[in-house]
């Protein structure tokens, strides 16, 4: 799930490392804290929180109650070695899902995807892009914010998304976009020009210029 950031707080190594490998693996961003220190000042650009209880300092359930006392709305796995029914209860009260070590990463994996369907819907991830088709919103992941378009701007791109990896000819672009009278040969390449800038998408890897035919949006880029 491609530009959806997870901090992995864990102070047991390699337990550490499993963790951000797979994460990694799956295309996430993944922040590493060995304790609770510096928390909350990359809280603003986390997704998703893998928590571990016992922790040194602050245990796991103090730190996810200042995190969500500071009004960060943000989807806490805990993952920890305790067993019993009163630290499950707890980690569920506080957070949104519990786990027990030993895990199976797959299943991790699966509850990870659940919640941040959950928590932001279903998004189309295309590099740092969150495309949300259904309200048409685009939201930029490494900014944490949505990308405000004009209504011109909107309904182009999502025109190009409508049909993504096809390439859209300039006379098609017109025919959706403008009446006849209003074709002006340079009011297309403005206007993608502007979106490019928006999504920060400089070098039109997303928004691909297909010389002398027309553009296409790519569902898949070079990382």
């Amino acid at each position: 799930m491609n530009g959806f950031t997870i901090l992995i707080i864990e102070d047991d190594l390699i337990i550490g490392d499993l963790l951000q490998k797979i994460l990694l693996r799956e295309q996430y961003k993944v922040y590493w804290k060995t304790e609770g220190s510096g928390i909350l000042e990359i809280a603003d650009k986390t997704d998703l929180i893998i928590m571990d209880i016992m922790l040194p300092g602050e245990d796991g359930f103090q730190i996810s109650k200042k995190i969500k006392g500071l009004g960060f709305n943000i989807p806490i796995i805990f993952l920890s070695a305790r067993d019993d029914m009163d630290s499950k209860l707890q980690g569920l009260k506080i957070g949104e899902d519990y786990m027990i070590k030993p895990f199976d990463p797959r299943e991790l994996l699966l509850r990870i995807q659940k919640k941040i369907e959950n928590q932001y819907g279903q998004f189309m991830q295309i590099k740092h892009l969150a495309i949300d088709a259904e309200f048409t919103k685009v939201f930029n992941q490494n900014l944490h914010s949505e990308i405000v378009f004009t209504a011109i701007e909107r309904k182009m791109f999502f025109y190009l998304y409508e049909n993504r990896d096809r390439i859209l000819t300039k006379e098609q672009f017109f025919d959706y976009l403008w009446q006849l009278e209003d074709r002006n040969p340079n009011i297309l390449n403005v206007h993608i020009n502007k979106i490019r800038t928006k999504i920060n998408d400089r070098h039109g890897e997303i928004i691909e210029n297909i010389y002398g035919e027309g553009y296409r949006l790519n569902t898949f880029t070079k990382r």
